[in-house]
């Protein structure tokens, strides 16, 4: 296996693992720029060769296990968070809430034991608000979750931060999937037994299971790079490069791969959301679409979760990157900590100098915060102001989760077609999506469309699930181009802060909307401008430019962090 890397790479003997330069000493800026740069090609060349040798070439095995991580884990952010646990908590503090114009008046009369209660009508005949009390002051129902998920967006975040550092270096990055994959999912199923009373626990709930499952997210997007560089299609290329020094066959082929990889993972991941949609609708239609019928449905997609994630033991290989040196005077945990924050701090400098990079993450968290904000936003508007049941709100998810498994399948071919760029795709996806919330403003000013009737909640469910689809396929195969080799977790971690962080603003801004209005199409406006301001962000990116600064800093110390094993030979 050696000679045969010798032949790929071109090296002969053992590699090592170049250390960091950290000395303060002053050199001569020549001699210290070429130091800098010969460690960090030892150092990039090692992380690769590290997997290499110890993992071999990317398997098809190794290929289903990263489609499986997604096929076991996305139900749960497209049935749960998006349907069934925004209904659960909104229904929960219904439960537990008074009346605005009266707080000695509880909000429901009757036993909603039997039959989840439809919040009145607010269409100026019967326009009774809803607010329940939470930490020392009242707030409106449907803003519960708002809030709930807004709170667990910043958790996650910093969780995510926290273990980018182990997901980095040694072989974390298998085992903290699977490990926040098994939280998340058991968080999940303990829906099950809650009480409308303990509403707090329901909403701690969330906040953990969507904290996991950011924390698996960051570590499934962490291997796309890496699996589609150990390929042997890539690693020829790759070879034919370092011979004839032409990059573009190897451009090519790594570009093509990411995108193909990345589309089979979205669509395997909304296949498996839209079997889980249509087997927990019969579900809580069978046990009579009760409050408890949603305990069940959230009880289900964790179940699904824990029993697809387990497999993920034996098909993902670890693909190990250089270990950290742990000093054994210090905790080890902490060390990896404390690197996965300075890591970020210098992702976050690298990003300040990679123009393209920085205009890209700028635009996603801005888009990301729409588009992640119009569903919660849309389900929450079915159940208050269309008072649409369950089901019907089930079958809303259903056309949103089915047609963006044909978005994530059909834009890659439209791409392909019409011959665009992936920054081009990016922005038409963006102007689709920025229909829905335009159409519900609509809603103001005509009493027949914008919004007013069940049966556009299906129509607008279509849209938003091709544009959704969409996205995911684009986004991460457009920033897959942008983000040096050997720093993968890394951006991606970054990727991943800015994605979700962005997820902070957008139900808080929604929720502090409605408590202010109590009207929950108010924020279509909201989202409507945040959507039309990523169009001239994405307009300055610079795709080639972007690849071009990406390969220059491949060859840039980190100065500041801590160093790696120097003592690791291969």
């Amino acid at each position: 296996m050696k000679d045969t890397w010798a032949k790929l790479t071109g090296e002969q003997g053992n590699i090592r693992i170049g250390s960091r330069a950290s000395s303060s000493t002053q050199q001569d800026t020549s001699e210290q720029t070429e130091q800098l740069l010969s460690n960090d090609i030892e150092q990039t060349e090692e992380s690769i060769a590290f997997t290499k040798l110890n993992e071999g070439f990317t398997t098809k095995t190794e290929i289903f296990g990263w489609c499986l991580y997604s096929w076991a884990a996305e139900p749960f952010i497209v049935s749960a968070v998006s349907t069934y646990v925004p209904l659960l908590l909104e229904q929960f503090a219904r439960e537990n809430g008074v009346r605005l114009d009266n707080h000695l008046i509880p909000c429901l009369t009757e036993n909603p034991v039997v039959l989840p209660i439809l919040p009145p009508p607010s269409n100026g005949t019967n326009p009774v608000k809803c607010v329940v009390y939470v930490l020392g002051s009242y707030i409106d129902t449907s803003s519960f979750a708002l809030y709930t998920f807004s709170v667990s967006v910043l958790i996650q975040t910093l969780t995510v931060i926290s273990m980018s550092g182990a997901a980095d270096r040694g072989h974390y990055r298998k085992q903290l999937l699977i490990t926040f994959g098994l939280i998340g999912a058991v968080a999940t199923i303990m829906y099950f037994p809650i009480t409308s009373s303990r509403y707090y626990i329901a909403s701690l709930l969330a906040i953990i299971a969507n904290s996991c499952f950011g924390a698996v997210n960051v570590c499934g997007n962490s291997f796309l790079p890496i699996l589609v560089a150990n390929t042997r299609e890539v690693q020829e290329a790759s070879h034919h490069h370092e011979e004839d020094g032409d990059h573009k066959e190897e451009t090519l082929k790594r570009g093509n791969l990411i995108t193909k990889i990345s589309g089979m993972g979205a669509a395997s991941g909304y296949i498996s959301a839209l079997i889980v949609q249509v087997l927990s609708m019969f579900l809580v239609i069978k046990t009579g679409s009760s409050t408890h019928s949603i305990q069940y449905a959230i009880f289900f997609v964790g179940v699904w979760w824990l029993v697809f994630q387990l497999p993920l033991i034996f098909l993902l290989k670890s693909r190990s990157g250089p270990p950290l040196a742990i000093h054994k005077d210090q905790n080890a945990i902490l060390q990896y900590v404390k690197y996965g924050w300075k890591t970020l701090f210098i992702s976050i400098k690298h990003a300040s100098t990679l123009k393209d990079v920085a205009t890209y993450l700028f635009g996603w968290f801005i888009v990301s915060d729409s588009i992640t904000t119009i569903n919660s936003a849309a389900v929450l508007f079915a159940r208050s102001e269309l008072q649409m049941s369950t089901p019907k709100l089930v079958v809303v998810g259903i056309l949103s989760v089915l047609f963006a498994i044909f978005g994530s399948m059909v834009v890659p071919q439209l791409q392909s077609y019409f011959k665009v760029t992936p920054k081009v795709s990016l922005m038409a996806i963006i102007i689709w999506a920025s229909v829905i919330p335009f159409y519900g403003i609509l809603g103001f000013y005509f009493n027949v469309v914008g919004l007013k009737h069940d049966f556009e909640m299906y129509l607008l469910a279509v849209w938003y699930g091709f544009a959704l689809g969409g996205l995911a396929t684009i986004s991460r195969s457009l920033f897959s181009l942008l983000i040096p080799k050997g720093k993968e977790s890394t951006f991606f971690s970054l990727f991943s802060v800015t994605d979700k962080g962005s997820s902070i603003i957008g139900p808080t801004v929604t929720a502090l909307i409605t408590d202010r209005t109590h009207n929950i199409r108010y924020t279509f406006y909201f989202l409507f401008v945040l959507l039309l301001l990523a169009l001239p962000i994405y307009a300055l990116l610079d795709v080639e430019r972007g690849k071009r600064e990406a390969q220059e800093l491949e060859h840039v110390d980190d100065e500041g962090l801590p160093d790696i094993i120097t003592d690791h030979t291969v």
